[in-house]
């Protein structure tokens, strides 16, 4: 993600832009494409953890089915 925003702010240094606005659009960019990023992941991580729980519960209730069935 760093090495992209390098290739942003050099791309736009090419095409007339100062170093210093290249650099805060760079900062503006890193900030607002990583903030969603990490404000979202403990939600996405949250829903994750449901996720396998209920997958986890739903394979020892089938697992404990086929040990009732093979213990008859």
């Amino acid at each position: 993600m760093s090495g992209f925003a390098f290739i942003l702010a050099d791309l736009m240094t090419a095409l007339g832009r100062d170093a210093y606005h290249a650099q805060v659009t760079e900062l503006f960019f890193i900030i607002f494409v990583t903030a969603p990023i990490v404000a979202g992941a403990p939600l996405l991580l949250a829903q994750w953890d449901r996720y396998k729980r209920e997958d986890n519960a739903r394979r020892r209730a089938a697992q404990r089915r086929r040990m009732e069935r093979t213990a008859r």
